[in-house]
């Protein structure tokens, strides 16, 4: 139960972190462009995906005999526990060059930390949800800035990059606010291709997921039934042996 739990928290944590990554990326874009950046409150995602971190880096502590010797081969991983995307909005909201180097930093801090969660590195690679992650990230991408310039000029509810960016997320999720729709035949095109790449990544991660803890449950009971053959050729060993010293009381 306890591993079943690591595994759920660290493919949550993997997926928080890919989300971050994605919405940091798109702030610096935003930012380098002077894209009209509007929804700076979502910087607080990057204030949950700390504390998360932070949370999984106590427990790595909590069981190493030196934590001191581990932090000063991890350091890198400091940047990942602190919330330095959401100081810098705090501090620096103006500056638009500190703002795109600490966000790149933030970005890289965060990335270094994903490669380190071995566990779901090898579970994407297995199930090829690794690919799948790409080309959901891809279609966002490119999907919020096609969006944001075939609809910009004509839809006023997409005329900022962070409302495409908005309607390819609310899309991609299948929530559908209905506060942005497309107004050409091209936004369309873009909201029913989010439509489909997004159900088809939810049905992927929940059949991976479910493939992983069936094998983790297959691979636990193997493990039990070795254990207990183990212990019925010992107690048959035990029977020969005792069978074996009653003959050679009844020959004496």
């Amino acid at each position: 139960m306890q591993r079943n739990f690591k595994i759920i928290f660290n493919a949550l944590l993997f997926i928080f972190i890919i989300i971050d990554i994605l919405i940091l990326m798109l702030l610096t874009v935003d930012f380098a462009l002077n894209l009209k950046p509007t929804f700076l409150n979502i910087i607080l995602f990057d204030l949950a995906v700390s504390i998360l971190i932070g949370v999984n880096t106590f427990f790595i502590l909590n069981k190493e005999k030196n934590a001191i010797h581990y932090l000063s081969r991890h350091w890198p991983d400091i940047f990942a526990v602190i919330p330095l995307a959401y100081i810098i909005i705090l501090i620096f909201p103006n500056t638009y060059f500190i703002v795109i180097t600490l966000f790149l930093v933030r970005i890289l801090s965060l990335y270094n930390y994903m490669l380190k969660i071995k566990s779901i590195i090898r579970f994407t690679r297995k199930t090829k949800l690794d690919y799948a992650t790409f080309l959901l990230l891809i279609t966002l991408i490119f999907g919020s800035f096609i969006f944001f310039w075939f609809e910009s000029p004509v839809n006023p509810t997409a005329s900022t990059f962070d409302s495409s960016v908005f309607f390819m997320i609310v899309s991609m999720t299948t929530v559908g606010y209905g506060n942005t729709v497309p107004f050409t035949r091209i936004g369309q095109l873009i909201a029913i291709t989010a439509i489909i790449v997004g159900i088809g990544y939810t049905g992927w991660v929940t059949a991976a997921m479910a493939s992983s803890l069936i094998e983790d449950f297959r691979k636990k009971r193997q493990e039990e039934l070795e254990e207990q053959k183990k212990v019925l050729l010992n107690i048959v060993e035990k029977l020969d042996k005792i069978e074996n010293e009653l003959d050679e009381i009844k020959n004496n």
